[in-house]
C-alpha cells in the first residue's frame, strides 16, 4: 500500500507533482459506477483466427469469454491494424532497419543497451511506417492487408490460448505471452533462455515461433460466478468483460514481436515502440487503439494489482510519447471511463451506426482529446464532471528510497526519469535533443530507363525525373517545352568497327590483368629520388614543359568550355595587370 509521501522544505510546485486521490462521489457523478440500468452484452459475428484456438478450456468458463473475445475481434480490425503492421508488413530484423541504434541521445546508463549482451541483430525502436508522410493511403491499405492475412494465417497458426487458474494468484499476472509452447510446464520455469532456444530449432521455417498465451481463469470464472448470481446484465459483468478485452489486446501486442524467433536475445527485453516514453508493447498496443489512454482498474496506487474486482470502476491512464512530453510526472493522470461507454462497445446496433468512422463514432474518447498532451490534470475536463480524475503516484518506496514504478527489464526511455528520484525536489525537463526517434526511409525509386520504340507508330517515351513528376500535374507535363522527346537519331550510331571495351555482351575483363599486362611491356626506369616530406617545389620552366603554350591553351579552352578568342583575351588582362 503506498505509504505517506514526506514533505522536506519547498514543496514542488511543477506540473505532474501534485497527488489526488480518487473521488466516489465524482466517480458516482460521471457515471463510473453506482449506474442501475441494465446493460445487454449482444455482439454478434465470427472470432478472429488469432483469437480462436483455446486449449483445454472449461466449456462454461470459454462461454463466457465469448463476448469479450468478439469485442477484441472487432476493436483489431477497426483499430488496430496499422501498429501491427509495423510489425507484419515490414522486417523490423533487416541489417539495414531504421530503429537498429538506441534513440536516446544521453550517453550515461544508456550507451550500453546498443549492443544488448552482444546481440545486436534486435531492433532498440520500432519504426511508426504507417505515420510516414510518404506513405499514401493505398500503400497504407496495403500494409495493414498483409497484417490482416498474416494474423489469420501464421499468427494464428503459431498462437495457443490457455486459462490458468494460479497465475493471478502467484505471479501477479492477468495474461502472459510465452515465447514457447507451454506443454504443463509450471509458471516458474516458463521463459527460460535455454527453453526458448529449444523449441526454436524445432521450428518448421527459421521464422515463426510457436507460443502459448496465458490468461488468468479468475475472469471467466467471476463473469460465470456473477451470472449464476443474476447479475449478468450488471455493471460489474459488463466492466469485468471488457477488462477481458483489454488483456487479450494487450497480450497480442506482445505476441506480433515475439513471433520472430530472431526476437530472442539473453535478457529477453523488447523495444520501444514509436514516440513511446516507456517500455511496454502491449500496452503500447491498447493506447495506440484508445487514442493514447490505456484502461486500469480503479485504484489508489499504480504499483500493485490486489485483485480484479472492477466493481470500483476503471480507468484511463495517460500513456506518455515523446510526441507531447519532455517531463515524467510524478503523479501520473487518471480519468475514469463512464460504464455507458464501455456498453456502447459491446452493442450491435452501435457498430452498426459507426460504421463509417467507429474510430471517432464509438472507440476513442473524444473527450479526452485535448488533455493527451497535458502533465496533470486538465482542469476544464474535470469542470465539466464528465470524468472523474485522479493524479495516482509513479513512484514508490524501497529500502534506499524513492524510485520510480516500472516492470523488470523494462526501461524508461529518457534516462534521467529512470531509478531513483525526490518527491520535492522539481524534475529536469528534456530537451528536444535526448530522444531522436527513428523515422520511416521511402522506398528507393527506380531509376528511368530508355528503351527505343518498337514500331514507328509507338509514341515515343519521356524522361523525366521521379522527383519532378510530383510537382507537375498531367496537363503541364505535355505543356512543358522543357520535356523533349526521345528521338533515335539523338544518338550516335554505333561505330562499324568491332571494339571490345563497348560490347556490353561480352564479360568484363579483369582490370588485374590489364595492369599486370601494361607494367611487362613498360621499360623499366632508373629509380628516381623519392620525397619523403613535402617540399616547396618552384614552377617548372617553359623550356622543361611537356606540352607547348598553344596546346596547353587549346586544351584550357575545352576544359572550360570557352572559345579560343576569349581566352585569348583573359591572358592578355593577365599580362596587362
Amino acid at each position: 500500500m503506498q505509504g505517506p509521501i514526506p514533505r522536506h522544505g519547498r514543496v514542488s510546485r511543477q506540473p505532474g507533482s501534485l497527488p489526488k486521490r480518487w473521488n466516489k462521489d465524482e466517480l458516482q457523478e460521471s457515471g463510473a459506477i453506482g449506474t442501475t440500468s441494465l446493460r445487454d452484452l449482444d455482439l454478434r459475428g465470427e472470432i478472429h483466427p488469432v483469437f480462436a484456438n483455446w486449449v483445454d478450456a472449461d466449456p462454461e468458463l470459454r462461454k463466457e469469454l465469448e463476448q469479450p473475445l468478439l469485442l477484441a475481434s472487432r476493436l483489431l480490425e477497426a483499430a488496430g491494424l496499422p501498429w501491427v503492421s509495423d510489425f507484419l508488413a515490414h522486417d523490423v530484423f533487416r541489417d539495414d532497419y531504421p530503429g537498429r541504434k538506441p534513440s536516446s541521445r544521453c550517453s550515461f546508463g544508456y550507451s550500453a543497451t546498443a549492443s544488448r549482451d552482444g546481440d545486436e541483430g534486435v531492433p532498440q525502436t520500432i519504426v511508426r511506417h504507417h505515420c510516414a508522410p510518404w506513405a499514401s493511403p493505398e500503400v497504407k491499405e496495403e500494409w495493414n492487408s498483409t497484417a490482416e492475412e498474416q494474423l489469420r494465417n501464421e499468427m494464428a497458426s503459431a498462437l495457443t490460448w490457455e486459462l490458468d487458474a494460479d497465475m493471478f494468484r502467484e505471479q501477479g499476472w492477468a495474461g502472459y505471452t510465452c515465447r514457447h509452447p507451454r506443454c504443463g510446464l509450471p509458471l516458474d520455469q516458463l521463459d527460460k533462455y535455454e527453453t526458448i532456444e529449444w523449441w526454436d530449432r524445432g521450428c518448421e521455417d527459421d521464422r515463426w515461433r510457436n507460443m502459448s498465451i496465458l490468461m488468468t481463469a479468475e475472469f471467466p470464472m467471476r463473469l460465470a460466478e456473477l451470472r449464476r448470481q443474476g447479475k449478468e446484465r450488471s455493471e460489474e459483468y459488463l466492466l469485468t468483460a471488457f477488462m477481458t478485452t483489454v488483456t487479450i489486446l494487450h497480450e497480442i501486442g506482445h505476441a506480433v514481436y515475439w513471433k520472430d524467433c530472431r526476437a530472442l536475445t539473453q535478457d529477453l527485453r523488447e523495444p520501444f515502440y514509436g514516440a513511446d516514453l516507456e517500455m511496454e508493447l502491449g500496452d503500447s498496443f491498447v493506447a495506440s487503439i484508445f487514442g493514447g489512454w490505456v484502461p486500469v482498474p480503479i485504484k489508489q496506487s499504480m504499483q500493485f494489482l490486489d485483485d480484479l474486482d472492477f466493481s470500483k470502476g476503471i480507468a484511463w491512464k495517460q500513456s506518455l510519447s515523446w510526441d507531447f512530453h519532455r517531463l515524467r510526472p510524478k503523479h501520473r493522470t487518471h480519468y475514469s471511463i463512464s460504464v455507458d461507454f464501455v456498453s456502447r462497445l459491446f452493442s450491435e446496433e452501435r457498430w452498426r451506426e459507426a460504421h463509417g468512422d467507429p474510430l471517432r463514432n464509438l472507440i476513442r474518447p473524444l473527450t479526452l482529446e485535448s488533455a493527451l498532451g497535458d502533465i496533470g490534470v486538465r482542469a476544464q475536463i474535470a469542470a465539466e464532471s464528465q470524468h472523474a480524475t485522479a493524479a495516482i503516484p509513479d513512484f514508490h518506496c524501497t529500502g534506499q528510497g524513492w524510485r520510480w514504478n516500472r516492470l523488470p527489464g523494462a526501461r524508461f526511455r529518457i534516462p534521467q526519469y529512470d531509478g531513483y528520484l525526490c518527491p520535492d525536489m522539481d524534475l529536469p525537463v528534456a530537451t528536444d535533443d535526448v530522444i531522436e526517434e527513428p523515422l520511416a526511409r521511402p522506398p528507393l525509386l527506380p531509376s528511368p530507363i530508355i528503351t527505343p520504340a518498337v514500331t514507328s507508330t509507338t509514341t515515343p517515351s519521356t524522361i523525366m525525373s521521379p522527383s519532378s513528376l510530383s510537382s507537375w500535374s498531367e496537363d503541364s507535363l505535355h505543356a512543358s517545352p522543357v520535356i523533349q522527346e526521345i528521338k533515335l537519331e539523338m544518338f550516335p550510331m554505333p561505330p562499324r568497327k568491332y571494339n571490345i571495351d563497348i560490347n556490353i555482351n561480352k564479360k568484363k575483363r579483369d582490370s588485374r590483368y590489364d595492369f599486370i599486362s601494361k607494367e611487362k611491356g613498360r621499360k623499366k626506369r632508373a629509380p628516381s629520388f623519392v620525397r619523403l616530406a613535402k617540399e616547396d617545389t618552384p614552377p617548372m620552366s617553359p623550356d622543361r614543359s611537356e606540352i607547348s603554350l598553344d596546346e596547353l591553351r587549346t586544351r584550357l579552352s575545352r576544359l572550360l568550355g570557352v572559345s579560343f578568342d576569349e581566352l585569348e583575351r583573359f591572358f592578355d588582362a593577365s599580362t596587362c595587370a
